[in-house]
């Protein structure tokens, strides 16, 4: 049997979100990923190097929002793994 979770455990999940040119659906899935509310410690977007202003979108979102971080991978993976592994 698991101890019960303590008050300092709660918001301990971090959801990732990652992106490559979908400007118009990214911040959608960062405001649903933010709306679960105080158990999400924080969500990672990761833009895999948007040319549709995704990138730009993300960092607006970011200067409002404390518990998003925006990571933006230097070239484009071409692939989903490698910026939900980052």
């Amino acid at each position: 049997m698991h101890p019960a979770p303590s008050p300092a455990d709660a918001g301990a999940v971090s959801v990732v979100v990652i992106g490559h040119d979908d400007a118009a659906h990214v911040a959608a899935a960062v405001r649903s990923a933010l709306g679960q509310g105080p158990a999400v410690r924080e969500v990672v977007a990761v833009d895999d190097r948007s040319t549709d202003g995704s990138a730009e979108l993300l960092e607006r979102l970011a200067a409002a929002e404390p518990r998003l971080r925006v990571v933006r991978l230097p070239v484009n993976s071409g692939g989903c793994g490698t910026p939900r592994n980052t």
